[in-house]
């Protein structure tokens, strides 16, 4: 939930600051918070892992042990995918605010929130019944509310009924369903060996930035100003599809492993 507050808050502080100071200010803002941010790890940041690899070769041999395991490539590619949705939403949302509903830097900056906002309901719902239900139980519900909300958020734009906030509230679903299944996801990584967490968590974390990366390029590369609205949700929809194939897989190794524990 904490993860969320930046996002949430970024884009309406970044609308107002474009407003009042133009556009460079934003990255005097950058130059202050990350001031803030390498003084305060400097000073008051301690080391947490007591049992560090001797060498860095030992510790890249590690993740092998991850690359084999099938139940680590589930956890991880739903993380990504998930995530990825988010990463598609920033990149195209922009132009969806320009060239379809014409509102202001402010304007978006408030809208934009709302995935985030999402995401922070998202996480607490996670926090209280996750262990109720498992993981894989609360992936399948994240990936399934972030279908579902993009899917009617695309027939809205068909049938030309898409105003400004039910276009972001079918974007907020994607934050709702992240939140329920980011965290679920980054507990099975890390579950998967827990000898290797420091490993499966960098490596996880790795694939998450390298994917939205990639998702924003083709993002920025389809979208044009004809398609913007249903082009961003449409790629908001193929990312969290694939999430949700990834948690379909996880739930398939659990069902074959059940009569093992039998």
């Amino acid at each position: 939930m904490a993860s969320a507050v930046a996002p949430m808050l970024a884009p309406m502080l970044g609308g107002t600051l474009d407003e009042l100071y133009g556009w460079r200010a934003s990255f005097w803002a950058f130059l202050v918070m990350g001031g803030a941010t390498l003084a305060l790890c400097w000073f008051n940041l301690r080391e947490t892992n007591k049992t560090p690899a001797a060498t860095f070769a030992r510790q890249f041999r590690s993740y092998a042990k991850l690359v084999r395991s099938g139940r680590f490539w589930g956890y991880a590619l739903c993380m990504t995918f998930s995530r990825g949705a988010f990463f598609v939403f920033i990149s195209g949302a922009s132009l969806v605010a320009v060239s379809t509903f014409r509102i202001s830097t402010a304007q978006l900056g408030f809208y934009m929130g709302t995935i985030t906002a999402g995401f922070v309901l998202g996480s607490f719902l996670c926090g209280r019944f996750s262990e109720r239900y498992g993981l894989a139980t609360m992936m399948l519900m994240g990936g399934s509310v972030a279908c579902v909300g993009l899917v009617l958020g695309i027939l809205l734009c068909f049938y030309d009924v898409a105003s400004l906030p039910l276009y972001f509230g079918a974007c907020g679903c994607v934050g709702l369903g992240n939140g329920l299944a980011i965290p679920s996801s980054n507990a099975g990584v890390v579950s998967v060996r827990p000898e290797l967490a420091g490993s499966a968590s960098g490596l996880s974390a790795a694939l998450t930035v390298g994917g939205g990366a990639v998702l924003s390029a083709i993002t920025g590369a389809v979208l044009t100003e004809a398609n913007a609205a249903t082009g961003l949700l449409g790629m908001m929809l193929l990312s969290s599809a694939m999430g949700l194939l990834a948690t379909l897989y996880v739930m398939r190794l659990d069902a074959e492993e059940k009569p093992l524990d039998g």
